[in-house]
């Protein structure tokens, strides 16, 4: 494979990878500011 088509491959994968992290923070947002929709959390369960 030349340079130029592994450059476009990390390129691609950085991308993905940025992706994956926004939508990781951003389902961590969602489910931290309504701990009460958390499935199987029972405060007073430990």
């Amino acid at each position: 494979m030349s340079s130029m088509t592994l450059f476009y491959i990390a390129i691609a994968v950085f991308g993905l990878m940025i992706t994956g992290l926004f939508l990781s923070v951003r389902e961590f947002v969602l489910n931290s500011n309504e701990p009460s929709q958390v499935k199987g959390s029972k405060p007073g369960n430990e």
